[in-house]
């Protein structure tokens, strides 16, 4: 090991297993970063230069180790057509799904997303990889899984109330299928625009919404035929599982990934102990409690106790459970990257 690595050697000995000289850390900071640096996310959802930009000045500013490529969490389905509502921090699904009956999925149109506003993360990866891909992990998002994708083209009631009944199963599967390929075809952009790792959200995937039964028959295995894919391409993926996956954890470290991006609900000991050696966790500082309404001295702690539970094995990465509201203080992130340059040293 030597005694001081890039932050993109640190994060790929941790992806891998190795030790590094310290624990990672990329909180998840690219949404707060848009609204910190005087801009926002519908802006930059047609701007990657413009994001590109910002990610880059926020690096310099905290040095954390990563920077993730990502406006929203329905890119893909409004690029479909997907009519969505603006928030304080981006653009969420309008109140329908596209699709009044699953047989509609066939005669969807799925465009080049070179084509659609997703080009614009594909630009913004490009730069970033360009810029600072020599010393920095980059993270391109390939917006949402399969199972969440599904969800926002039908409509959440619907699509779960189509899984609880199962009274289509070849229907459910030819869908999400179709989904799965989709998330590849922007998964290879990403790859080609130089993005180190790729990542998906899942967020309807979680225990808190799903059980681990329709996890096992509708989610695990699509998420294990896309890590197999981009493992394939000699690539990384990250899946990101929002709520409490305790229930499912042991079924996520078997599906390939590279790493699992987990939240603040999910017992920490437990997942370190079912995912350990098997993939990657990344994770899961509290966004509400700690990371926004929490102190540095708060922050600092949370972190410290997880960086010393993993030490002396390798296999994770400091950050937040999930994407940091506007809301955040720029001091809490400060604390969570001089946490990890304080603790999370290996002897």
């Amino acid at each position: 090991m030597r005694s001081r690595m890039t932050s993109l050697e640190r994060s790929l000995c941790a992806i891998y297993h190795e030790r590094p000289d310290r624990v990672p850390v990329i909180p998840q900071a690219h949404v707060w970063a848009l609204y910190a640096y005087g801009s926002s996310s519908q802006e930059c959802m047609y701007d990657g230069v413009r994001y590109a930009e910002i990610q880059i000045q926020a690096w310099r500013d905290f040095g954390w180790d990563g920077i993730f490529v990502a406006t929203d969490s329905v890119a893909i389905a409004h690029s479909l057509g997907l009519e969505v509502r603006y928030t304080d921090v981006g653009a969420v699904p309008g109140p329908k799904g596209l699709l009044k009956s699953l047989r509609d999925a066939e005669r969807l149109h799925w465009p080049d997303p070179r084509e659609t506003r997703l080009n614009q993360w594909i630009i913004a990866t490009r730069i970033l990889a360009r810029e600072l891909g020599d010393r920095v992990l980059i993270l391109g998002r390939a917006d949402a899984g399969a199972f969440s994708l599904a969800a926002q083209l039908r409509g959440m009631e619907e699509w779960l109330l189509d899984v609880a009944l199962e009274e289509q199963p070849g229907l459910l599967h030819t869908f999400l299928e179709q989904c799965n390929r989709y998330s590849l075809w922007f998964i290879d952009l990403l790859l080609e625009a130089g993005a180190h790792v790729v990542t998906i959200g899942d967020g309807l995937a979680s225990g808190s919404v799903i059980s681990p039964r329709v996890y096992e028959r509708y989610v695990f295995p699509y998420h294990r035929a896309l890590a197999q894919a981009v493992r394939e391409r000699n690539a990384r993926l990250s899946i990101h599982v929002c709520g409490d996956i305790t229930p499912m954890i042991a079924q996520l470290a078997q599906t390939g990934t590279h790493l699992l991006e987990f939240d603040a609900p999910t017992d920490f000991e437990l997942a370190w102990q079912m995912a350990s050696g098997k993939t990657c966790l990344l994770g899961n500082v509290p966004v509400t409690e700690v990371m926004t309404r929490g102190s540095p001295a708060q922050v600092a702690a949370e972190c410290r106790w997880r960086l010393e539970r993993v030490k002396p094995a390798s296999g994770y990465i400091l950050s937040s459970g999930c994407a940091l509201s506007p809301g955040a203080p720029a001091e809490n992130l400060h604390a969570m990257v001089e946490s990890a340059q304080r603790y999370g040293q290996y002897a």
